[in-house]
């Protein structure tokens, strides 16, 4: 391959969705499946997981729901590379400039190795324990979550490395290639983790720790088959592992301009996930209401990853439609992906809602457990539609290179509202956990409202004249 990338913009891109052509409907499903199917595939071992850690205990099982809750505060900051990628790929791609698009890629390798290793391994080390503390944990708590943080903090590198490949082969199109390497690495991520937690022969039982041992041995093949992947010349991208590898500085302001605030979101995000488990910890159940919440928050990770799923999809569809200049198609692929996300999460919601008792005993037998898990799983059920739909308008959104109104307009509902209300219900009105719940339904559906009006505004269609590079 020659550098100018001039041989890969000849050769048919294998499993690649073009959807600036052709019905829209069938070219948003034909996209969008594979990353649904990809991020619930990812979700089914994350609640895996939690079935197995909740065998050991309760306070096990809030040991990982809080440390997962720190550890989604830094890893956004690497996250910011694949968003970049994503879209800068979906852009190029739409435009047939494949030579770029392949540049992109590579220069996001290098960002986002440089950001792991440099920020948020020694980070996240260094501070897993104060942040544990400092959201309730007790110490028991902290002594089964520390090590778990810890173990997948100093692995992050190639946890984010398997995501920016994955974004760049969505970005491209391919969806179908992420699906399958997800399915694969997966399995065996379920394997490894329940015979390093509950131990199999001459491996001993390592608890909570065998978790974040099977997580990121996972992450490690995923990252090295992503690798592979790109190097096979046989996908929608290819890099040039051989060639010179150098930052290309000019490149990195629009990378990080466009993923930065998608970034500063997630942590915003979790911020007020953070700020939910505190106020929890505060209400009479304490820490048997932050075990609810870790059980019925990755219960509904099967309908936040739907949500994600469309996000990335109508990045895409809207991307590669806006490289092209094909605004009309912009707003339909945008309705279409919004619509599909709310209408799977409706199913689920009533699915949550009808058998919340059931789904919560499989994870932790303990009554207070059972009782306010099945409660949040019936009220959160109520704000599904809205969060995926609003998550899918973000997508859009961003595709468009629009990327600060969707930040804005999280900080202000997910991160201020939702918690300041839950707070507010739950202890100074004396609602309790039921408090924490209804606070954070408004929030969700705040943010739906303001990002739709945000898309009908148009404000989009100023950023139209301007080049994606």
């Amino acid at each position: 391959m020659t550098e100018n990338g001039s041989d890969i913009a000849e050769m048919k891109p294998a499993r690649r969705v073009d959807t600036t052509a052709g019905p829209l409907v069938t070219k948003v499903l034909l996209l969008s499946w594979p990353i649904v199917l990809t991020h619930l595939l990812q979700t089914a071992v994350s609640v895996a997981d939690i079935w197995m850690v909740g065998k050991l205990g309760a306070q096990e099982l809030a040991a990982v729901g809080i440390a997962r809750s720190v550890m989604f505060v830094l890893i956004p900051l690497s996250f910011a590379v694949a968003m970049g990628v994503q879209i800068l790929v979906a852009q190029y791609c739409g435009r047939q400039e494949m030579e770029k698009a392949d540049r992109v890629v590579k220069q996001g390798i290098i960002a986002a190795t440089m950001m792991s290793v440099l920020i948020v391994t020694p980070v996240g080390l260094l501070i897993s324990g104060w942040l544990m503390r400092a959201l309730g944990a007790t110490p028991e708590v902290v002594e089964h979550g520390v090590p778990y943080l810890q173990l997948l903090f100093a692995g992050v590198v190639f946890m984010v490395l398997s995501f920016v490949i994955t974004a760049a082969l969505q970005g491209a199109g391919d969806t179908i290639t992420p699906l399958l390497l997800m399915l694969v690495t997966n399995a065996l991520n379920i394997v490894i983790n329940y015979v390093c937690i509950f131990g199999v022969g001459p491996v001993p039982a390592m608890g909570v720790t065998g978790a974040a041992v099977g997580t990121l041995t996972s992450r490690i093949l995923a990252a090295i088959a992503g690798i592979l992947i790109l190097s096979s010349g046989r996908f929608a991208l290819t890099v040039n592992w051989v060639g010179k590898w150098y930052v290309r500085w000019r490149l990195w302001p629009r990378m990080f301009g466009l993923g930065v605030p998608m970034s500063v979101q997630g942590i915003t995000r979790n911020l007020g996930f953070m700020a939910l488990i505190k106020v929890l910890s505060l209400t009479a159940a304490g820490m048997y209401a932050v075990s609810a919440f870790t059980v019925a928050g990755q219960v509904r990770m099967v309908t936040a990853m739907v949500g994600l799923a469309l996000m990335s999809g109508a990045t895409t569809a809207v991307g590669q439609n806006y490289g092209a200049r094909n605004l009309r198609r912009v707003v339909r692929a945008n309705w279409l992906s919004a619509g599909i996300a709310a209408g799977i999460s409706t199913v689920a919601a009533v699915l949550y809602a009808v058998f919340s008792t059931q789904i919560v005993a499989s994870f932790n037998a303990h009554a207070e457990v059972i009782r306010i898990g099945s409660q949040a799983l019936i009220l959160l059920a109520i704000s599904e539609p809205f969060l995926t739909a609003g998550m899918s308008i973000s997508g859009s959104l961003r595709g468009t290179g629009d990327t600060m109104s969707p930040l804005w307009i999280s900080i202000a509902t997910i991160t201020v509202l939702g918690p300041l209300l839950s707070y507010l219900l739950a202890i100074p009105a004396g609602m309790g956990t039921v408090g924490v719940w209804i606070g954070y339904d408004i929030g969700v559906i705040a943010r739906f409202f303001l990002l739709a009006w945000q898309w009908q505004r148009g404000k989009w269609r100023e950023l139209a004249g301007q080049e994606p590079s």
